[in-house]
């Protein structure tokens, strides 16, 4: 028989192996150019939106095209509620009196943004999660397209599309990877719980599920709003990061690039979503670079505008032709000691 704290460790593995993997990039990170510290806090960011979509959409095998809703309510409500008072008062004069005077710290802020977003998913769960399959990724896209024209017109609150400024950009990578570690621990959390696995099991055969009685929708309710909690911690992130934000930023191109890292990496699977935000972002990175011209290393390099966009597309082409599980196949990375002391340790009596 396995030892019960064997089998624990050993399915902990893949989020142990996903934190190495997160602390060894922001080690490296942290000795290189205020640039490559730049890059790296975004990448960061991106792995916690992308852990928090890859909640629900690796679990469901639902493709949601609107989680950068919940990307947008949070990096809002934080905004709102870490800019200076002065500073508020000034930008946003029809601010009511009691958001206008409310200066939280950025932890604080984030809680609340999370907290917001759980809220908000669980009323869009009630009727995104009546469809299915093309159905309710089309829905999410409407739901994404709606929220987007609210904030740009909404001009009382977030200046619309000339957007909120003065956002606290203190973000830095050790601030950022505890939240990273923490998305990764309740995504593992989520997959373990009982939940979790009805849930993916109904993401397999959902008929074979539903006959055994798993109650498809509920499931996916859970997975919906813990996702949207994770979604709304990294908005958060995402607004301190930039330091201004408009409605553009948390649109389509975020959703894009969020769905490229998720597929790239293996959505199914929570080593995949780590492992493609960080394979994405070095990338995007060096074809930012090679776009711009300039010396790269050795080489002196003339500008190739919009080769950024270019190669990251033929990237998610070549994904989905020569390996549609994506880097990891949908699997998950784990620990090779701790896999084999999980069929090592049996009892005496077997």
């Amino acid at each position: 028989m396995t030892h019960p704290r064997t089998s624990v460790l050993a399915r902990s593995a893949p989020a142990v192996v996903c934190t190495l993997l997160v602390l060894a990039v922001s080690g490296l990170a942290l000795i290189g150019s205020e640039t490559t510290q730049r890059t790296a806090t975004q990448m960061l960011v991106m792995g916690v939106i992308a852990v928090g979509t890859y909640i629900f959409v690796g679990n469901s095998g639902v493709l949601s095209f609107g989680h950068v809703v919940f990307v947008a309510v949070g990096a809002y409500v934080t905004a709102l509620t870490t800019i200076p008072h002065n500073l508020k008062q000034a930008l946003l004069p029809a601010l009511p009196g009691w958001l206008a005077a409310l200066e939280l710290s950025l932890p604080e802020a984030l809680l609340i943004s999370g907290l917001l977003s759980l809220l908000l998913g669980a009323v869009f769960s009630l009727v995104i999660l009546r469809l299915d399959g093309m159905a309710a990724g089309i829905a999410s896209l409407a739901l994404l397209i709606s929220v987007n024209v609210v904030i740009s017109n909404w001009d009382a609150v977030t200046r619309g599309s000339q957007g909120i400024v003065g956002i606290p950009a203190d973000l830095t990578i050790g601030a950022t990877v505890p939240w990273l570690i923490g998305a990764i621990a309740v995504a593992l959390a989520y997959q373990l719980s009982r939940s979790g696995f009805r849930l993916r099991a109904s993401r397999e055969d959902p008929v074979a599920a539903a006959a055994l009685g798993v109650r498809i929708r509920r499931d996916r309710s859970i997975a919906f709003v813990i996702s949207a909690f994770v979604c709304g911690v990294g908005g958060g992130l995402y607004a301190h990061f930039l330091g201004a934000l408009t409605p553009g930023d948390v649109y389509l191109q975020l959703t894009l690039l969020t769905l490229l890292m998720l597929i790239v990496g293996g959505i199914r699977s929570l080593s995949g979503a780590v492992i493609g935000t960080v394979f994405i972002s070095v990338l995007a990175e060096l074809l930012r670079r090679i776009e711009a011209g300039g010396d790269v290393g050795p080489l002196e390099l003339a500008p190739h505008p919009g080769i950024q966009q270019l190669i990251l597309a033929l990237t998610l082409l070549l994904t989905l032709l020569l390996r549609p599980g994506g880097i990891t196949s949908g699997r998950e990375l784990g620990l090779p000691l701790l896999g084999s002391l999980g069929g090592r340790r049996r009892s005496p009596q077997t």
